[in-house]
């Protein structure tokens, strides 16, 4: 039985996925005249820049001075991200979580200042049980900790968990805890490939969670059969 959903923050509760891109593809042009791809940026989202930052290094010699970089882009992100809406769907899906008296939490790799501002904003903060930060663990995604942390807080088992995941390392992450993983894409994540998930939509208003629900005990009924 499903007792408990946990959601990515950026790109799945509110969409600071493209505000980021565009920063980004903006300050790289700006310093050194580089037009850097969404496949590129691809593998920030969800995690930290650093594989990144080192690629660019290593091919093209673009060398990146970590702390000017977040001084000159954290700012802007602020500016740019905060009067940001609800995706859509957001807040119809987290009613329907709420009328089924299943728990909520938030697992996301960003610090808490940030999800704690856009869901207190939003007037959506009262939905969640927990809220699992970069803060709170060692490693953020694509390791596993945010979602193993999410977990041992809800206090249940990871069969009657599911992730609703936006990005790579995310899912990455959701399959290393074990844990079942919807994709819910976004304009950045929707020129990912994603392999070994749950399901798969566009936006959270796809979802129809009675339907969720049967297909995830279903699911729960036959690996509870392999195992035995």
């Amino acid at each position: 039985m499903l007792k408990a959903v946990i959601m990515d923050f950026d790109g799945v509760i509110v969409d600071t996925e493209v505000v980021w891109f565009n920063i980004f593809h903006a300050w790289f042009k700006e310093k050194w005249n580089y037009d850097l791809t969404i496949e590129e940026f691809l593998v920030c989202v969800g995690s930290h820049p650093e594989e990144l930052f080192n690629k660019l290094e290593k091919e093209y010699n673009i060398i990146i001075d970590r702390n000017q970089f977040v001084e000159e882009t954290n700012h802007k992100f602020l500016d740019e991200s905060k009067d940001l809406p609800l995706k859509e769907g957001v807040l119809e899906f987290l009613q329907s979580i709420k009328n089924e008296n299943i728990s909520l939490a938030i697992a996301t790799s960003a610090s808490r200042k940030k999800p704690m501002y856009h869901l207190t904003r939003l007037e959506i903060l009262d939905y969640f049980d927990e809220i699992i930060t970069s803060e709170d663990v060692e490693k953020i995604k694509p390791n596993p900790d945010l979602f193993n942390k999410a977990i041992e807080k809800l206090g249940i088992t990871k069969e009657k968990a599911i992730i609703i995941e936006d990005s790579v390392n995310g899912l990455i992450a959701g399959n290393r805890a074990d844990i079942q993983t919807i994709v819910c894409t976004n304009d950045v994540t929707k020129h990912s490939t994603f392999e070994k998930y749950f399901m798969k939509v566009d936006s959270l208003k796809e979802i129809d969670l009675e339907h969720i629900i049967k297909k995830f005990d279903e699911s729960s009924d036959r690996y509870a059969i392999r195992c035995n």
